[in-house]
């Protein structure tokens, strides 16, 4: 008891304070502005493991505003029995008869009575310390001026009283109090320690206790965490609670399995799963989906109810009613999981998959969905699914790995299908159509983050073993077939693309008819062949075909798949020389991609890009189109880091903006860098290595680098002759790029005739009006001046403007720069493949 002027304080039993919650003002604050009435502090994620959280913040409140009471009086109160005595107690300080005068329910009834009518004082505050269940305590609850604050890990209290929720530390929180306790912590080791422990303030002052004790290296504890969580919890002792907090756990758990067994078996469940959120959903399961007795308990709604209700109560489960969700402490699950025998921790954690397999949804490509696979993913891991031979959860890895990939989490889908084939390639009796699918799964999660020659090697082998274990017409094997041709286009080789894509699609429209989405994925496959062998009006036609059946078949425009193809065709139309149209149609496909998929989706992306080139290509080098390109270079770098292949082709088309808007210098660091990664991802010898090496030979010319340009540029033209043909347009992109320099080194004998010979080559490939074709024209002009041929040079040049005026408008800068005497250069963009 402490006196004071006036308004004497009385104490009974406050626990000392505890310093090293300082970091909680906003909850102070808020029972502060509670005033008066019931309050009632409960855990939301000590689940069990002591209530040192609440406790502590009681204390604090009590110690830090003791001036604005006359009485504050602590009445421990997890014995119920024993509460009566504890307020008999407070009698004499309130000029009231002693227990021993007139016995404690008398006693303890007028001291209610007192504080009631609020005399002597009116100012005064109650705390009930880890009350139960509500009735245990309301009969002593006085209903009065003072406040009354109760803390519990019963959520009960929700809806009886107001509650405050104490939850674990922040992790900045935890990082302040371990660099207290721990001397000397570094700042990764205490992000290390806090996310191992969950931010547990309990664990968390534990384990700083043992460390300051023992000197242990968190690296060394941080491995016993792993491998002997019991063990090592049963060590040392927080400063200020009596018992270590494996005594705690196993109290709450013993208690627990004498009064509701049911509760304690479906805890011994929830913890092989993660230590996210578990959507309840997930465990309401059709019949058959796990076994006895876990079987009689999800499938009996009200006696799953009552067992979640009693781990509620115990605080070892969090129960959020709003977004149906339980969670369970890592370290109760840790401790778990160690708790059961080795046949037990098999049955729990079969369970948990095959409730896992029975939630996830099977259309991993529709977006509605992605939210249903998100909260299912932190749950794999812990469950470790990829290790099961159950052929009821196999096929989920299937869906789950291509939604990460699809949903532009290509790194988790990668790491996830490598796992799986390694766990099933060792099985003894391997399912062959598992394994080829999952390789397919493999294959394309390589090649979403850049590793071609892997992509090409795995989905080589998936197709050799599909075709004989499954058969040459079977529909994984198709699927492969064209999971082979992507893989061909993306090690450059595409003509013999082509040439397997036509005939899978027939192959395709043989198994499964001519509208079935595969046979459709097959066709679009084929439209990039086509596209990528300069057959473009070929390629249009069959994308707006493609696309029309995508959207009868779907019902809407707007599905991933139907996205993609409209990409295509942005891509297909602006090749084919309609710049305005393709940043028109660009345009909306982006806004229904930031709509539908979100802006930062691959398919979004690849729309950010192709509408940026068309920008370009429509209006030049403008500041609307750097700004634009430059942005979408920071958010691929952002996403997909440096290397990425999509952040490459961003990147060239970044170059391209700069050149076109006079940006040179600018231009040349970065083309180079470039031009280097690319022949590190795709090879030195790949068409897009060389198409960006003749965008950075362009680059050399304009800085006056006449030699090394025309070097450049003539290696590049001669290996893509090599590699795609004569008349293919990357090939003549390349020999335009060497005309120009043959005619800034004074050769104008050889840049008119190899101009004349280009020209009919882009005649044959692009038809007579395209942009590129006239552009030649109007070039080729220029070196027929030099040559002094005056007269059929005007007659080039007019023909060639007033057709390119027709084509692109009258303000377009080609048209500007050709009116201006100037010559045009032409680069390469590389495509997806």
């Amino acid at each position: 008891m402490t006196e004071m002027r006036r308004r004497p304080h009385v104490w009974g039993r406050v626990p000392p304070r505890n310093k090293d919650f300082t970091g909680r003002e906003g909850l102070l604050e808020q029972l502060r502005r509670g005033g008066g009435g019931v309050t009632a502090v409960l855990p939301t994620a000590l689940h069990g493991l002591g209530g040192v959280g609440k406790t502590q913040i009681a204390a604090e409140y009590a110690h830090r505003y003791k001036a604005d009471y006359d009485v504050v009086w602590w009445v421990p109160s997890d014995q119920p029995m024993l509460i009566a005595s504890s307020i008999a107690r407070l009698a004499p300080y309130l000029n009231l008869p002693k227990a021993n005068e007139i016995g404690v329910a008398d006693a303890a009834e007028a001291v209610i009575e007192a504080l009631r009518k609020g005399e002597p004082y009116e100012q005064w505050l109650l705390i009930f310390d880890n009350a139960h269940a509500p009735e245990s305590i309301m009969e002593f609850v006085p209903d009065g001026p003072g406040g009354v604050l109760i803390t519990s890990r019963n959520f009960a209290w929700n809806g009886v009283v107001e509650t405050l929720t104490v939850d674990v530390f922040s992790r900045a929180e935890s990082r302040q109090f371990l660099d207290r306790r721990v001397p000397g912590i570094g700042g990764s080791e205490a992000d290390a320690l806090a996310e191992a422990l969950g931010d547990l303030p309990l664990a968390l002052d534990q384990a700083g206790a043992l460390q300051s004790e023992t000197g242990m290296p968190v690296t060394e504890y941080l491995t016993l965490l792993r491998n002997q969580t019991g063990k090592l919890l049963a060590e040392g002792r927080p400063m200020e609670y009596d018992v270590p907090l494996t005594a705690t756990w196993a109290l709450s758990v013993a208690t627990l399995r004498e009064e509701q067994p049911d509760a304690v078996e479906l805890l011994h469940l929830l913890a092989f799963f993660g230590a996210d959120p578990i959507p309840r959903d997930v465990l309401s399961t059709s019949r058959g989906t796990v076994e006895p007795p876990l079987a009689d308990i999800l499938d009996d709604p009200l006696r799953f109810s009552r067992a979640v209700g009693a781990l509620g109560r115990y605080a070892l489960v969090q129960i959020d009613r709003e977004r149906q969700t339980l969670v369970v402490h890592r370290l109760v699950q840790a401790l778990l999981r160690e708790d059961v025998s080795d046949s037990d921790r098999d049955r729990f954690r079969h369970n948990v998959r095959r409730l896992l397999a029975e939630a996830v949804p099977s259309e991993p490509d529709d977006t509605a969905t992605w939210p249903a696979f998100a909260k299912l993913m932190p749950h794999l891991g812990p469950a470790e699914i990829a290790q099961s031979a159950d052929p009821a959860v196999r096929p989920l890895l299937h869906d789950v790995v291509r939604y990460l990939y699809q949903s532009g989490n290509a790194p988790a889908a990668l790491a996830l299908a490598r796992e799986c084939v390694q766990v099933w390639e060792a099985d003894p009796a391997p399912n062959p159509r598992d394994l080829c699918t999952m390789k397919r799964h493999l294959s394309i999660s390589l090649r979403f983050v850049g590793r071609f020659q892997e992509a090409y090697e795995v989905g080589s082998q998936a197709l050799a073993e599909a075709e004989r274990d499954l058969g040459a017409d079977d529909e994984e094997t198709l699927r492969l077939t064209n999971n082979h041709c992507t893989d061909l286009r993306a090690m450059g080789l595409f003509a013999d693309s082509f040439a397997l894509s036509s005939v899978a699609v027939e192959r395709h429209r043989a198994a499964f008819g001519e509208t079935d989405e595969r046979t459709l994925r097959m066709r679009t496959s084929l439209a990039l062949d086509l596209t990528l062998t300069s057959r473009y009006e070929e390629a249009e036609r069959l994308l707006k075909h493609v696309y029309s059946a995508l959207r009868d078949l779907y019902g809407t425009p707007n599905h991933p798949t139907a996205q993609i193809v409209m990409n295509n065709l942005v891509r297909v139309i602006r090749l084919r020389g309609d710049y305005a149209e393709a940043r028109e149609l660009g345009e909306d496909v982006y806004a229904v991609g930031v709509a539908t998929l979100g802006a930062d989706h691959p398919t979004t992306l690849r729309a950010a890009g192709d509408l940026a080139i068309a920008m370009r290509k429509a209006e030049g080098g403008s500041a609307e189109a750097v700004a634009y390109v430059e942005d979408l270079v920071q958010r691929y770098r952002r996403l997909m880091g440096d290397q990425h292949p999509d952040k490459l082709a961003a990147e060239m088309a970044l170059i391209n903006a700069y050149r076109e808007a006079r940006r040179v210098e600018a231009a040349v660091p970065v083309a180079e860098l470039v031009a280097l990664a690319y022949a590190r991802i795709n090879g030195s010898d790949h068409p897009y290595t060389h198409g960006c090496r003749g965008n950075l030979a362009l680059l050399m010319r304009l800085l006056g680098e006449h030699e090394k340009a025309r070097e450049l540029h003539g290696f590049a033209a001669m290996r893509l002759t090599d590699l795609l043909g004569a008349g293919h347009h990357y090939t003549l992109t390349a020999k335009l790029g060497l005309i120009a320099d043959l005619s800034a080194l004074g050769r104008w004998d050889e840049a008119v005739s190899a101009g004349e010979e280009t020209l009919q080559h882009l005649r044959h490939l692009l038809g007579p009006d395209h942009p590129m074709v006239l552009g030649c024209m109007a070039n080729l002009s220029l070196d027929l001046t030099r040559l002094g041929k005056d007269e059929a040079a005007l007659q080039l040049r007019d023909k060639a403007l007033a057709r390119l005026r027709r084509r692109l408008g009258a303000g377009h800068p080609s048209v500007t720069a050709i009116t201006d005497g100037e010559r045009l250069d032409f680069d390469f963009d590389p495509p997806p493949i």
